[in-house]
């Protein structure tokens, strides 16, 4: 019998994400999935909840070695100050974890760390993302403003994709940049051709390049932002790699690969299994910060639809 999911008043469970996903389900009928937050400090990740979420992933997910990665990094889940769950409703099961939590640079900078992302093996590419998303900015936005500044660590193309989707918009910059053809600009990054949460820049237009102060800008935060998330790690500014951290090192059974030939080559240059490329958009202009929320409010109703 499959585990319940763990029970939480209305203000726990994010109404927007109560939806049904067709997009996720083209082959059959429509899946019910609800989003359920947690709060390190408000209200944290039980013994229960923590047992049920793992055993979730863990079987959501054959192409990580996420038993191992829970054994040798135990306090994961519960680390994130905020934390959201994507659950199947007809199951109980857990289908997606998103955290983050807030941290600062050794220079005092304060940015938004996403330490934790996860979606199911047969849902990627649809509605889960960018539902999760958009629960989690409620959280973010509600305790502590817009992130500005955010930043992860992957080994996946297409997370970095996921992030350069509103990176490259005008009044956003991301690190590191992938260089790729002009043609290209727009092209989404997911393994079946998605951008999570959206991505169309304010006014309908991608960017076409942000000022080279602002890029310079966000390389040197960048540099910050690694010595804060890996102390003592070799990093190269010019790639993004943060070389040895992950683990496992074996986390990935095979590469991943994204849709875009660009990002799979940098990756592919510069990580081996074990290795991070640091992944961070400065997003400067309070304009593109509400084109953003607005882009995962669209996908998100649409799911409903």
């Amino acid at each position: 019998m499959a585990p319940a999911p763990p029970t939480a008043s209305p203000a726990d469970t994010a109404s927007p994400a109560d939806t049904a996903a067709p997009a996720d389900t083209a082959a059959g009928p429509a899946v019910r999935r609800s989003v359920v937050r947690f709060t390190r400090d408000g209200c944290p990740l039980g013994p229960s909840e923590e047992r049920w979420l793992r055993e979730g992933l863990i079987a959501a997910l054959p192409d990580l070695r996420m038993a191992q990665l829970f054994a040798l990094r135990p306090g994961l889940l519960r680390e994130a100050e905020h934390l959201v769950v994507g659950v199947e409703r007809d199951s109980g099961q857990p289908v997606s974890a998103l955290g983050a939590s807030w941290e600062r640079t050794t220079g005092g900078r304060r940015f938004l760390h996403i330490g934790v992302q996860f979606v199911a093996a047969t849902l990627r590419g649809g509605q889960v993302f960018s539902t999760s998303w958009l629960a989690l900015l409620e959280e973010v936005i509600a305790t502590g403003g817009f992130p500005v500044l955010s930043a992860l660590r992957t080994y996946n193309p297409v997370a970095y994709c996921a992030m350069r989707a509103y990176g490259e918009l005008p009044g956003a910059v991301m690190y590191p940049r992938v260089a790729r053809p002009a043609a290209a600009t727009a092209r989404p990054c997911g393994r079946d051709g998605s951008v999570p949460g959206g991505g169309s820049a304010p006014g309908g237009r991608p960017s076409a390049g942000d000022p080279v102060d602002h890029d310079r800008g966000v390389r040197a935060l960048a540099g910050e932002i690694a010595a804060t998330l890996a102390p003592g790690a070799a990093f190269d500014p010019a790639s993004g790699l943060l070389a040895g951290i992950g683990v496992p090192r074996d986390l990935y059974r095979e590469r991943p690969l994204g849709a875009d030939a660009a990002v799979n080559a940098h990756f592919a240059r510069y990580t081996s299994p074990g290795d991070r490329i640091l992944c961070a958009v400065h997003v400067h202009d309070p304009a593109t910060a509400d084109a953003i929320v607005a882009n995962f409010e669209r996908r998100s109703a649409r799911s409903s639809t």
